[in-house]
């Protein structure tokens, strides 16, 4: 299946990599972003030959910065049910990696923020790197927590 802001790939052995692929905005999550991520989330959940999911982001600075803020702003009056319509297809891809039969690990470079963060809550192992920081920079956005955070 093919897909725009994230790369899937199957690997030999029953290994995929999930991939976040929005580089130039911080892999922060737009709606097509979402809608995406739970498609691959129940692509790979529905794959019964998978044996372990690597979950992955481009670029070093950010392994995801949450919500595309400005996407959201740019939304104006329709902000409230884009967002309604980006925690539905978040939520269903955390429930899918929490719940998947293979084991989910995710490889972490720079900040995770947000939506991105509870999506590593998903996972089973995260393995950060040094330059890595967690936060949850919703009240700071002058949101509310969502993401199962």
């Amino acid at each position: 299946m093919a897909y725009e802001t994230l790369t899937l790939d199957h690997a030999a052995e029953g290994v995929a990599r999930l991939t976040l692929n929005r580089p130039k905005a911080g892999n922060a999550m737009n709606a097509k972003m979402c809608e995406e991520l739970a498609r691959a989330t129940i692509e790979l959940d529905e794959d019964r030959d998978l044996r372990a999911l690597l979950l992955t982001a481009s670029g070093e600075k950010m392994f995801c910065a949450g919500g595309d803020l400005k996407v959201m702003h740019d939304a104006g009056a329709g902000g409230g049910a884009l967002v309604k319509h980006m925690t539905t297809g978040l939520h269903a891809a955390i429930s899918r990696l929490a719940r998947m039969r293979a084991p989910v690990v995710a490889a972490v470079r720079g900040f995770a923020a947000g939506g991105g963060f509870s999506l590593l809550c998903g996972c089973d192992l995260v393995i950060a790197g040094a330059s890595s920081k967690f936060t949850m920079a919703y009240t700071r956005a002058g949101l509310s927590p969502d993401g199962s955070s």
